[in-house]
Protein backbone atom coordinates (compact mmCIF):
# COMPACT_ATOMS: atom_id res chain seq x y z
CA UNK A 1 0.00 0.00 0.00
CA UNK A 2 0.97 3.21 -1.08
CA UNK A 3 0.18 7.15 -0.07
CA UNK A 4 1.90 8.78 -3.16
CA UNK A 5 3.70 12.34 -2.00
CA UNK A 6 3.61 14.88 -5.11
CA UNK A 7 6.94 16.60 -5.70
CA UNK A 8 8.38 18.10 -3.15
CA UNK A 9 8.94 17.02 0.94
CA UNK A 10 7.70 19.25 3.84
CA UNK A 11 9.76 19.62 6.93
CA UNK A 12 8.75 22.69 10.02
CA UNK A 13 11.05 24.95 11.42
CA UNK A 14 10.73 27.65 14.13
CA UNK A 15 10.82 31.21 13.16
CA UNK A 16 12.49 33.58 15.84
CA UNK A 17 9.21 34.85 16.92
CA UNK A 18 7.92 31.37 17.31
CA UNK A 19 5.62 30.66 14.41
CA UNK A 20 6.10 27.72 12.46
CA UNK A 21 7.39 27.63 8.63
CA UNK A 22 6.77 24.84 7.05
CA UNK A 23 9.67 24.47 3.54
CA UNK A 24 10.16 22.16 0.87
CA UNK A 25 13.99 20.70 1.27
CA UNK A 26 14.40 19.08 -2.02
CA UNK A 27 15.51 22.54 -2.96
CA UNK A 28 15.89 22.57 -7.03
CA UNK A 29 16.78 25.13 -8.80
CA UNK A 30 15.66 26.93 -11.63
CA UNK A 31 16.41 28.40 -14.67
CA UNK A 32 14.28 31.36 -16.38
CA UNK A 33 13.68 31.43 -20.30
CA UNK A 34 14.05 35.24 -20.50
CA UNK A 35 17.69 35.08 -18.93
CA UNK A 36 18.70 32.20 -20.79
CA UNK A 37 17.79 33.85 -24.13
CA UNK A 38 19.52 36.61 -23.28
CA UNK A 39 23.03 34.61 -22.35
CA UNK A 40 23.06 35.29 -19.07
CA UNK A 41 24.03 31.53 -18.40
CA UNK A 42 26.91 29.99 -19.37
CA UNK A 43 27.28 26.54 -20.06
CA UNK A 44 28.56 25.95 -16.07
CA UNK A 45 25.57 27.60 -14.52
CA UNK A 46 23.32 25.16 -16.95
CA UNK A 47 24.64 22.21 -15.90
CA UNK A 48 25.16 22.63 -11.90
CA UNK A 49 21.51 23.36 -12.16
CA UNK A 50 20.35 19.75 -13.47
CA UNK A 51 23.20 18.12 -11.15
CA UNK A 52 21.83 19.77 -7.96
CA UNK A 53 18.60 18.76 -8.90
CA UNK A 54 19.43 15.39 -9.44
CA UNK A 55 21.50 15.46 -6.53
CA UNK A 56 18.26 16.72 -4.36
CA UNK A 57 16.41 13.50 -5.21
CA UNK A 58 19.00 11.47 -4.44
CA UNK A 59 19.24 13.14 -0.95
CA UNK A 60 15.88 12.67 -0.39
CA UNK A 61 15.18 8.84 -0.36
CA UNK A 62 16.56 8.41 3.08
CA UNK A 63 13.53 10.62 4.11
CA UNK A 64 11.00 8.96 2.11
CA UNK A 65 11.97 5.56 3.16
CA UNK A 66 12.21 6.27 6.97
CA UNK A 67 8.39 8.05 6.61
CA UNK A 68 7.48 5.08 4.50
CA UNK A 69 6.80 6.87 1.44
CA UNK A 70 6.06 4.29 -1.40
CA UNK A 71 5.32 6.27 -4.39
CA UNK A 72 6.26 9.48 -5.35
CA UNK A 73 5.76 12.09 -8.01
CA UNK A 74 8.83 12.93 -9.97
CA UNK A 75 9.10 17.22 -10.25
CA UNK A 76 8.50 18.21 -13.88
CA UNK A 77 11.00 20.88 -13.69
CA UNK A 78 13.79 18.68 -12.88
CA UNK A 79 16.11 19.80 -16.04
CA UNK A 80 14.20 23.54 -16.23
CA UNK A 81 15.35 24.51 -20.45
CA UNK A 82 15.09 20.78 -20.69
CA UNK A 83 14.36 21.47 -24.59
CA UNK A 84 17.20 24.14 -25.29
CA UNK A 85 19.89 21.91 -23.48
CA UNK A 86 19.07 18.21 -24.36
CA UNK A 87 22.11 17.88 -25.92
CA UNK A 88 24.19 18.74 -23.50
CA UNK A 89 21.97 16.49 -20.52
CA UNK A 90 22.52 13.46 -22.79
CA UNK A 91 26.45 14.20 -23.61
CA UNK A 92 27.02 14.41 -19.81
CA UNK A 93 28.10 11.05 -18.34
CA UNK A 94 28.53 11.84 -15.00
CA UNK A 95 24.77 13.03 -15.13
CA UNK A 96 23.46 10.09 -16.43
CA UNK A 97 25.22 8.24 -14.20
CA UNK A 98 23.38 10.09 -11.05
CA UNK A 99 19.62 9.47 -12.76
CA UNK A 100 20.73 5.68 -12.72
CA UNK A 101 21.57 5.98 -9.31
CA UNK A 102 19.14 7.75 -8.47
CA UNK A 103 16.39 4.71 -10.24
CA UNK A 104 18.38 2.51 -8.95
CA UNK A 105 17.81 3.81 -5.40
CA UNK A 106 13.81 3.99 -5.96
CA UNK A 107 13.93 0.37 -6.61
CA UNK A 108 15.87 -0.65 -3.76
CA UNK A 109 13.77 0.56 -1.23
CA UNK A 110 10.65 -0.10 -3.49
CA UNK A 111 9.27 3.84 -3.96
CA UNK A 112 7.15 3.89 -6.97
CA UNK A 113 7.76 6.77 -9.18
CA UNK A 114 5.49 8.85 -11.63
CA UNK A 115 5.20 12.26 -13.02
CA UNK A 116 2.30 14.31 -14.38
CA UNK A 117 3.01 17.07 -17.23
CA UNK A 118 1.34 19.78 -16.53
CA UNK A 119 -2.09 20.46 -18.09
CA UNK A 120 -0.19 22.56 -21.19
CA UNK A 121 0.17 19.17 -22.49
CA UNK A 122 -2.51 18.54 -25.26
CA UNK A 123 -1.88 16.02 -27.12
CA UNK A 124 -5.12 16.23 -29.06
CA UNK A 125 -4.91 19.80 -29.61
CA UNK A 126 -6.63 21.59 -33.33
CA UNK A 127 -3.15 23.30 -33.15
CA UNK A 128 -0.77 20.76 -34.80
CA UNK A 129 2.44 22.80 -33.01
CA UNK A 130 0.85 22.39 -29.66
CA UNK A 131 0.53 18.89 -30.34
CA UNK A 132 4.25 18.66 -31.23
CA UNK A 133 5.44 20.55 -28.40
CA UNK A 134 3.10 17.92 -25.86
CA UNK A 135 4.51 14.90 -27.44
CA UNK A 136 8.43 16.34 -27.16
CA UNK A 137 7.10 17.06 -22.92
CA UNK A 138 6.72 13.41 -22.97
CA UNK A 139 9.58 12.36 -24.70
CA UNK A 140 11.55 13.95 -21.63
CA UNK A 141 10.08 12.21 -19.35
CA UNK A 142 10.10 8.95 -21.10
CA UNK A 143 14.16 9.62 -21.69
CA UNK A 144 14.20 10.52 -18.06
CA UNK A 145 12.69 7.69 -16.80
CA UNK A 146 14.65 5.27 -19.23
CA UNK A 147 17.83 7.07 -18.27
CA UNK A 148 16.86 5.99 -14.73
CA UNK A 149 16.24 2.17 -15.52
CA UNK A 150 12.30 2.49 -14.85
CA UNK A 151 10.17 -0.06 -16.89
CA UNK A 152 8.12 0.82 -19.57
CA UNK A 153 4.87 -0.03 -18.02
CA UNK A 154 1.93 1.81 -16.18
CA UNK A 155 3.61 1.05 -12.91
CA UNK A 156 6.01 4.16 -14.27
CA UNK A 157 3.46 6.16 -15.13
CA UNK A 158 3.42 9.28 -17.18
CA UNK A 159 0.00 10.57 -16.09
CA UNK A 160 -1.69 13.10 -18.63
CA UNK A 161 -5.28 14.55 -18.81
CA UNK A 162 -7.47 13.81 -21.95
CA UNK A 163 -6.98 17.24 -23.37
CA UNK A 164 -8.99 19.23 -25.65
CA UNK A 165 -12.80 18.40 -25.01
CA UNK A 166 -14.35 16.19 -27.83
CA UNK A 167 -11.42 15.18 -30.06
CA UNK A 168 -11.62 11.77 -28.68
CA UNK A 169 -10.70 10.53 -32.19
CA UNK A 170 -7.64 12.89 -32.20
CA UNK A 171 -6.50 11.38 -28.84
CA UNK A 172 -6.58 7.97 -30.15
CA UNK A 173 -4.93 8.51 -33.24
CA UNK A 174 -2.02 10.11 -31.62
CA UNK A 175 -1.59 7.82 -28.30
CA UNK A 176 -1.19 4.81 -31.18
CA UNK A 177 1.50 6.95 -32.90
CA UNK A 178 3.61 7.50 -29.83
CA UNK A 179 7.20 5.99 -29.54
CA UNK A 180 6.98 2.52 -27.15
CA UNK A 181 8.68 4.38 -24.31
CA UNK A 182 6.29 6.94 -23.55
CA UNK A 183 2.94 5.19 -24.79
CA UNK A 184 3.96 1.61 -22.87
CA UNK A 185 3.46 4.37 -19.82
CA UNK A 186 1.13 6.62 -20.08
CA UNK A 187 -2.10 6.96 -18.31
CA UNK A 188 -5.41 9.25 -17.92
CA UNK A 189 -6.72 11.11 -15.82
CA UNK A 190 -10.11 12.39 -15.77
CA UNK A 191 -10.78 15.83 -15.21
CA UNK A 192 -13.51 18.08 -13.99
CA UNK A 193 -14.37 19.64 -17.83
CA UNK A 194 -13.57 17.82 -20.61
CA UNK A 195 -13.16 13.76 -20.48
CA UNK A 196 -14.94 11.79 -17.47
CA UNK A 197 -13.74 8.47 -16.67
CA UNK A 198 -17.22 7.14 -19.02
CA UNK A 199 -15.64 9.10 -21.72
CA UNK A 200 -11.95 7.93 -21.27
CA UNK A 201 -13.39 4.21 -21.06
CA UNK A 202 -13.74 5.14 -24.92
CA UNK A 203 -9.98 5.89 -25.58
CA UNK A 204 -8.94 2.75 -23.19
CA UNK A 205 -10.62 0.29 -25.10
CA UNK A 206 -9.34 1.83 -28.59
CA UNK A 207 -5.61 2.13 -26.93
CA UNK A 208 -4.57 0.08 -23.68
CA UNK A 209 -4.27 3.21 -21.77
CA UNK A 210 -5.32 2.66 -17.97
CA UNK A 211 -7.42 5.19 -16.61
CA UNK A 212 -5.97 6.98 -13.30
CA UNK A 213 -9.50 7.89 -11.32
CA UNK A 214 -9.19 11.06 -9.57
CA UNK A 215 -12.15 11.45 -6.73
CA UNK A 216 -12.16 14.94 -6.78
CA UNK A 217 -12.40 15.54 -10.25
CA UNK A 218 -15.21 13.28 -10.61
CA UNK A 219 -17.75 15.21 -8.13
CA UNK A 220 -17.27 18.10 -10.88
CA UNK A 221 -17.53 15.61 -14.11
CA UNK A 222 -19.74 12.48 -13.17
CA UNK A 223 -21.25 11.79 -16.53
CA UNK A 224 -23.85 9.02 -15.03
CA UNK A 225 -21.15 7.12 -12.48
CA UNK A 226 -21.37 7.28 -8.87
CA UNK A 227 -17.91 7.77 -7.24
CA UNK A 228 -17.57 3.55 -6.88
CA UNK A 229 -18.59 2.45 -10.55
CA UNK A 230 -16.46 5.31 -11.66
CA UNK A 231 -13.05 3.94 -9.75
CA UNK A 232 -14.20 0.47 -10.17
CA UNK A 233 -14.37 0.97 -14.18
CA UNK A 234 -11.12 3.12 -14.11
CA UNK A 235 -9.49 -0.31 -12.04
CA UNK A 236 -10.08 -2.45 -14.80
CA UNK A 237 -8.50 -0.67 -17.32
CA UNK A 238 -4.78 -1.82 -15.61
CA UNK A 239 -4.62 -5.01 -17.07
CA UNK A 240 -2.41 -5.09 -19.79
CA UNK A 241 -1.76 -8.36 -21.95
CA UNK A 242 -2.37 -10.80 -19.55
CA UNK A 243 -0.83 -8.78 -16.64
CA UNK A 244 -2.57 -6.84 -13.29
CA UNK A 245 -0.66 -3.35 -13.61
CA UNK A 246 -1.45 -2.05 -9.57
CA UNK A 247 -3.83 0.66 -10.49
CA UNK A 248 -2.75 4.47 -9.63
CA UNK A 249 -5.34 7.09 -8.41
CA UNK A 250 -5.62 10.52 -7.21
CA UNK A 251 -6.92 11.66 -3.98
CA UNK A 252 -7.56 15.66 -3.09
CA UNK A 253 -10.55 17.83 -0.93
CA UNK A 254 -12.56 21.33 -0.98
CA UNK A 255 -11.22 23.32 1.77
CA UNK A 256 -13.17 23.13 3.99
CA UNK A 257 -15.31 26.35 3.96
CA UNK A 258 -15.06 26.77 0.56
CA UNK A 259 -17.68 23.99 -0.40
CA UNK A 260 -20.32 26.71 -1.63
CA UNK A 261 -17.57 28.69 -3.36
CA UNK A 262 -17.13 29.54 -6.75
CA UNK A 263 -15.76 26.76 -9.27
CA UNK A 264 -11.95 27.70 -8.89
CA UNK A 265 -12.10 27.81 -4.97
CA UNK A 266 -14.09 24.24 -4.93
CA UNK A 267 -11.89 22.79 -7.52
CA UNK A 268 -8.52 24.24 -5.72
CA UNK A 269 -6.74 21.66 -3.53
CA UNK A 270 -6.80 21.75 0.44
CA UNK A 271 -4.06 21.60 2.79
CA UNK A 272 -5.29 18.39 4.46
CA UNK A 273 -7.08 16.10 3.32
CA UNK A 274 -10.26 16.25 5.13
CA UNK A 275 -12.51 13.22 3.41
CA UNK A 276 -11.17 10.14 2.11
CA UNK A 277 -14.18 8.25 -0.27
CA UNK A 278 -14.60 4.99 2.00
CA UNK A 279 -14.34 2.88 -1.54
CA UNK A 280 -10.72 4.91 -2.02
CA UNK A 281 -10.12 3.80 1.87
CA UNK A 282 -11.03 0.54 1.57
CA UNK A 283 -8.78 -0.16 -1.46
CA UNK A 284 -5.96 1.52 -0.03
CA UNK A 285 -6.24 -0.77 3.36
CA UNK A 286 -6.24 -3.74 0.96
CA UNK A 287 -3.54 -2.82 -0.96
CA UNK A 288 -5.17 -2.38 -4.19
CA UNK A 289 -4.13 0.52 -5.58
CA UNK A 290 -1.76 3.69 -5.13
CA UNK A 291 -3.18 6.85 -3.88
CA UNK A 292 -1.88 9.86 -4.96
CA UNK A 293 -2.03 12.52 -2.26
CA UNK A 294 -2.76 15.86 -3.98
CA UNK A 295 -2.36 18.32 -0.60
CA UNK A 296 -0.84 21.09 -0.37
CA UNK A 297 1.00 20.29 3.00
CA UNK A 298 2.57 17.13 1.02
CA UNK A 299 4.10 14.65 3.49
CA UNK A 300 2.99 16.34 6.48
CA UNK A 301 -1.18 15.60 4.93
CA UNK A 302 -0.07 12.66 3.83
CA UNK A 303 1.03 11.71 8.11
CA UNK A 304 -2.04 13.23 8.94
CA UNK A 305 -4.11 11.39 6.56
CA UNK A 306 -2.78 7.97 8.21
CA UNK A 307 -4.06 9.11 11.53
CA UNK A 308 -7.24 10.45 11.08
CA UNK A 309 -8.53 7.44 8.92
CA UNK A 310 -6.36 4.83 10.36
CA UNK A 311 -4.39 3.73 7.86
CA UNK A 312 -1.49 1.46 8.99
CA UNK A 313 1.85 1.52 7.12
Amino acid sequence: MALGLMCQFLESFTKKDGSIEHKNIINEKSLQLGCFKEGKYDLIRISSTYHNNVDQHLNIIPKLVKNNIRSFRLSSSLFPLYEFNSHNIHSDEILCRKLKKLGDAFKTYGIRVTTHPGQFCVINSDVQHVIKNSIAELAYHAWVFDQMGLEQTPNCAINIHGGKRGNSDKLVEVIQSLPDNIRNRLTLENDERCFSVKQLLHISKETGIPIVFDSHHHQFNQDGFDSVDASAYAISTWKRSGVDYKPLQHLSNTEPGMENGSFPERRKHSQFIHYLPESQRELVIRDLIDLDVEAKMKNLAIVKMRKDFDIKV
